[in-house]
């Protein structure tokens, strides 16, 4: 099948993460147990309202070192937050470069203005890399106000790329779309919107079903 248009996620995806180094750096500053998590208390929540776009990096930074040990600096904070950045692998990042030859490539992400600094900084835009190498446009969560899987965010960058969505043949959408995540209902929800979507997972290479593909 060939594809006119390529969606990555980032994180999972194109970008090495772990989850867990972050929780330990935010106990090292001394956030309490309870807040320790990712799903639901006041950190978590602040978390998620930040990768809307609904706090600047300074304020999110404060609002967090406030909960942690006294005398806790914004920029501790911000170190413990992009420890979650693990690296870009130079494959990837030339795959990616590679396959922007040939068909349009694009960034969906539910990130935040730390992350996405972070990795423009020693990826996209580091050793001689240019952003614009390597996509077409980027969609992040924090300058939409939206995130995935909601219906709304699979909209708007469908209408915004001019996707040609399709209808379910055999189990694959025909679609000149096709979207990577590794957020099973991201992938759920792209689909709904009636482009092509795979789940990513660790034993599952990209490249090769790229290559495959185009």
């Amino acid at each position: 099948m060939h594809f006119k248009n390529f969606i990555f996620d980032l994180g999972g995806v194109i970008l090495d993460i772990n989850m867990q180094k972050a929780l330990d750096g935010f106990a090292a500053l001394g956030l309490t147990q309870s807040e320790l998590r990712f799903d639901k208390g006041e950190t978590a929540d602040l978390m998620h309202r930040y990768q809307l776009g609904h706090f600047a990096t300074d304020e999110f930074c404060r609002l967090v070192a406030a909960k942690c040990n006294p005398g806790t600096t914004p920029k501790q904070v911000a170190s413990a937050w992009n420890s979650i950045c693990l690296g870009i692998p130079e494959r990837k990042l030339n795959a990616i470069k590679a396959l922007k030859q040939r068909a349009n490539v694009y960034l969906l992400s539910n990130t935040n203005d730390l992350h996405w600094q972070y990795c423009l900084d020693h990826w996209f835009n580091a050793g001689g890399n240019r952003c614009e190498d390597f996509f077409n446009q980027v969609f992040l969560s924090q300058d939409l106000h939206l995130e995935k899987p909601s219906a709304e965010i699979f909209e708007y960058v469908t209408k915004t790329i001019g996707a040609v969505r399709g209808t379910e043949v055999s189990g694959d959408i025909t679609s000149d779309t096709i979207f990577l995540d590794d957020n099973i209902d991201n992938v759920n929800a792209a689909k709904n919107c009636g482009i092509q979507a795979v789940q990513i997972t660790p034993d599952f290479d990209w490249f090769d079903y790229l290559k495959a593909l185009n």
